[in-house]
Parts: C-alpha cells; structure tokens; sequence
C-alpha cells in the first residue's frame, strides 16, 4: 500500500509540473517549425500569444512604404506582451477650441501614455491572438479579427482585451480565436500627396492589415483556428478599414486563391467619402509635414522625409490639424483612392460592383455626430455653416448646399441628440452641425452601401442605448463600452449576435438571442430591416429616418467628397 506521505509527495510533483508548465507558457508550432511561447491566464480559460511580428519594421527606407513579410524566425519567441503601439497623432492644440486643447495636451502627457500602455516605436507592426487554454491544433474554430479605431491618427490594440467578449462565446457554445492588429497611423500609415501616388505608398496602414490577414491565413491552423472562417470586424477606422478591405483590390479579398475574411462586421463606418490621395487636401497635407520636418525645400521630400529621426518624423506628423480641431472629420490622415490599393472613388467602387461578396453585418449609434460637433461651437450663424461645410466638400455647388440647409435646418428639435426638444443646445448650431455631420460621414454611407450590394446577406443596427444622456445622447464609440468593459443591454448585440454571426454567418443562432435580427431589404417597403438598440430591449424597426436628405446626400456623392 502506498504510504500517505508518498502520495502526498506525488501531489506535490503533479502540482508542480502543472505551474511550471504554467510559468514556462503555452507554446505553438508554426506550419515552418518555429515555436513559441505564450501566456497562460492563471485566472480565466485563455491564454494569449502577443506582440507577433508579421511584417519587417518600417523604417528607414521602409518608411510610408507598402509592409514587407517578416522573414526572420520565430523559433523560441516569447511572445508574453505586447508589441510597441504605432506612433500616435498629438495634434497641435486648436485655441477656439478649449476643450479639445486640453483633451490634447493630457492625452500626450506621458503619465497618460503610460497608463494606457501606450509605449510608442516606428518598429510596431504585430498582431495578438487569444484563445481558450490547452486548445487542440485540429479545433478549427471561427477566427475574429479586430481592427482597433481611432480616426487613424491614434488608438492601439493593447486598449482592447477580449475576455470579457470570448468568455461570452464560451457560454453561448460558440468559442472563437479572437485576433487583434497593430496598424500604421497618421503620416506614418495615411500620407497622401502626389509623391505618396507615384510611388505607390498610398493606405499603407490599410496593406498593414492585409499583411495580417494573410499571416492568419498561413498560420493560424496552428493555433486551433480556421482560416477559411476568418471575420474581420471593427469600430469606427477599424470599421471604415473593414469596408476598405472589402473594395481593396476590385474587391479580391483572395490570397493564395482562397479568401482572407468570409465575413465582416462594421460598427460606425463604412466607406469615406473621399477624393484622391494626391487632390488639393491631403498634398496641402503632404506640403505641412514635409515642411514641419525641415524637408520643404528638399528636391526628394520623400527621401528627406525617411532620412528624418523618429521624433522628428513624429512631430512632423503631428504638425496637421488633429481629430478633435476645428476640422474634426475632415481627417488629415485617411483611407483615399490611390489607383492601387484602393483603385478608384469608393463609395462609385461599390455601384459598380467591385467589392468581396461577403454577408455582413453593419450599423451606428444614433447621435454618430454629436462628439464631433463639439469642436465646433463657435459656429454660430447660417453663414458659417456654409463655410464650415464647404472647408469639409468644396465641391459642392450653390444649389446642393441650399438643398443640405433645407435638410438640415436650424431647428435644434430636429437636431442631434435626437429626440430632446430644445435640449442639448450648446450654441444656436451645435445640434443641427451634430446631425448633418453624423449623416454624411456615417449614417448615410452606411445607408448608401446596404442599397448597393443587393446580392449578399446583410444585417443592420441603429443603437439608442443611451438615448437621454445630455449633450452627446447615444455617442459615437460608446458601443466600445459594452462589448469590451461593462455588460448590458447593448452587450447581447455586440457579443452574442456578433460571436454568433461569426460562427455560423448568423446573428441569431445565439442561445441569448432575444429579438430575431432580420435581413436587411431595400424592396419590401413594409418590412422591418434594421435592428434597434435601446435601454433595456431591442425591437425591430425600419431603416428609413431622414430618408430624403440621406437618398439626396447619396445620389449627389460626387459632390460630396472630403
């Protein structure tokens, strides 16, 4: 008979070689043989591998340019934290603009940077992957891939942690692998300018994300997933990313003749109303950074431009009017036609067809425009908002900005928040700009692409989830909220619908699904088509509010263009 005390000392061995199993981490083979090591969360049923280089750094003479594959080995890697998060817009404080002057000024403090465990390099192209403890190699799970926001000037993947988002696919039934990326921002990623074009350097941000999914689809068997069950989602740039991948190519989301994403989610952005990457903007653009860096005069500004050290090239970059100044959505740094990447005019892509036959699922928040308006407060008068929005759409004739102003009038009860009467009236045109802002960069390219792409499945969503809340209403970025930090009402759409859609290409095979989400129809007049998000349910309603100025907005979109 075995003693006690020996059956203890076998406890003891057992115990041990399970910490330290724990402590030595997780560990993958990749399809090439290289190993490496993740992390084990003592506390949940994931485990994560972290800070994975998929592309060479982009210095030096890679700077701007298209991302080129890692070719060094992995063997051995820890991949145990994150990788450096991309260089970061720290916009110029706009004067008329208190508010966004401070939000600026703490947001590039580096007590601040370091709270968000935003450490900053040029070397920062890595991606995460997360998944549920001991999984096997032949699991093929579903893969979600996230694409973070931020106005492509800033935002990291570090900021979002999927626990709280897998653990909800582990109780519905439905486990994914849940995949995040680093991407290029501001000049780095999003410089426009004829020098930009002709090389063609243009959306390198965007190719960085490609370059992701493409390493997904070579490795991730490995990890337990699929790569022919890959969902690319996103909130506002990411989801402005996700429709950009969608049209990227002429629409050929293939690699190796297979497709890179089967599905795709887009929260708060489809695709921008842009003109070309070397029109008037972004080369004024292109004009301020080479000038900021010292590389004006230089006979190749670009070659000058990489030859700068990484601080100057970082304040160079954030020499441009940011997110939050008086231009808000007049982005300096975004995705634009560059007759490669992104061939032509997105939003003429999609009429003509050139886009990824992919079901998806797209949708807003109801106020989209409200956050952004607050930059504009000193915008008092009829007049200067005409100015405003001609600064935003030059092209716009006499006769469309007369018919934007009939559209949107100064009536605050119409304005945004909607719904709160004389409320929230910050100034005489804060409302009316929220509305109008939120419509024509959001809610009607959304609109625009649901009429347009009649042959795949497609779900939307509006969200009224903090419908009452003074001055901002149901905020551009609040669904961040309840599908990453805080469970909710607004918590069954943005995990269970999601996770379910992602599994099965349906957002109600969920075993919480309380309200059954409906395909979208543009034929049926009378049918319900669109998902609303309130409070405490979610009801099924039709997705035809302000549908005269939306139908106007979108049938004039050449007219339209940022």
């Amino acid at each position: 008979m075995i003693s006690l005390s020996l059956i203890a000392v076998l406890q003891l061995l057992i115990l041990s070689s399970v910490v330290n199993a724990f402590f030595e981490g997780p560990q993958v083979k990749l399809p090439n043989n290289d190993v490496i090591t993740g992390r084990g969360d003592f506390l949940s049923a994931f485990e994560s591998y972290l800070g994975i280089p998929f592309a060479a750094p982009p210095v030096g003479d890679l700077r701007f340019r298209p991302p080129q594959a890692y070719n060094k080995s992995l063997d051995g890697f820890k991949a145990t934290k994150f990788g450096k998060t991309c260089p970061q817009l720290g916009s110029v404080p706009d004067k008329q603009n208190i508010p966004a002057a401070a939000f600026d000024l703490v947001q590039q403090c580096p007590l601040f940077q370091a709270i968000l465990g935003l450490e900053q390099a040029e070397d920062c192209l890595s991606l995460n992957i997360f998944r549920k403890q001991g999984l096997s190699s032949s699991a093929k799970l579903p893969v979600m891939f996230w694409i973070f926001g931020g106005g492509f000037m800033g935002g990291a993947s570090t900021t979002y942690l999927p626990q709280q988002f897998m653990t909800q696919g582990a109780l519905q039934g439905q486990n994914i692998i849940y995949v995040s990326v680093n991407y290029r921002l501001a000049a780095f990623g999003f410089l426009g300018g004829k020098e930009i074009k002709a090389e063609g350097s243009g959306n390198v941000g965007l190719m960085d994300q490609r370059l992701a999914l493409e390493w997904v689809a070579d490795n991730i068997a490995s990890f337990g997933g699929d790569p022919d069950k890959v969902t690319i989602f996103g909130e506002s740039a990411g989801s402005i990313s996700v429709a950009h991948q969608m049209i990227a190519k002429n629409g050929d989301h293939t690699y190796k003749g297979r497709p890179l994403f089967r599905a795709a989610i887009m929260q708060s952005g489809t695709l921008l109303p842009t003109k070309d990457i070397d029109s008037a903007y972004p080369q004024q653009i292109f004009d301020a950074v080479a000038n900021a860096g010292g590389c004006g005069a230089a006979f190749d500004k670009l070659a000058c431009l990489r030859s700068l050290p990484y601080d100057k090239m970082q304040a160079a970059s954030s020499s441009v009017p940011g997110l939050w100044s008086y231009k808000s959505l007049q982005l300096s740094y975004m995705p634009r036609p560059d007759g490669n990447f992104i061939p032509y005019q997105q939003m003429q892509m999609v009429q003509d067809g050139k886009y990824a036959r992919v079901p998806y699922i797209v949708g807003n928040q109801e106020d989209e425009g409200s956050v952004f308006a607050l930059s504009g407060l000193n915008i008092t008068t009829d007049d200067q908002v005409r100015t405003y929005l001609w600064n935003i759409f030059p092209d716009i004739t006499e006769e469309q900005m007369s018919q934007l102003q009939k559209f949107y009038q100064q009536d605050v009860t119409q304005g945004s928040p909607y719904g709160t009467g004389h409320f929230n009236a910050l100034s005489p045109q804060y409302k009316r700009l929220a509305s109008v802002m939120g419509d024509l960069v959001f809610q009607a390219p959304r609109r625009f692409m649901l009429d347009r792409t009649p042959d795949v499945a497609r779900y939307t969503f509006l969200s009224k989830q903090l419908k009452g809340l003074p001055i901002i209403g149901t905020f551009h970025g609040n669904d961040i909220i309840w599908q990453y930090f805080v469970l909710g009402t607004s918590s069954l759409i943005y995990q269970n619908a999601f996770i379910s859609f992602a599994h099965d290409l349906n957002p109600n095979s969920g075993m919480f699904t309380r309200t059954k989400w409906p395909k979208y129809q543009t034929k049926n007049t009378l049918a319900n088509n669109m998902l609303c998000i309130r409070t405490v349910d979610e009801y099924t309603g039709k997705d035809n509010y302000r549908k005269e100025a939306m139908n106007y907005t979108n049938n004039n979109f050449q007219s339209m263009l940022a």
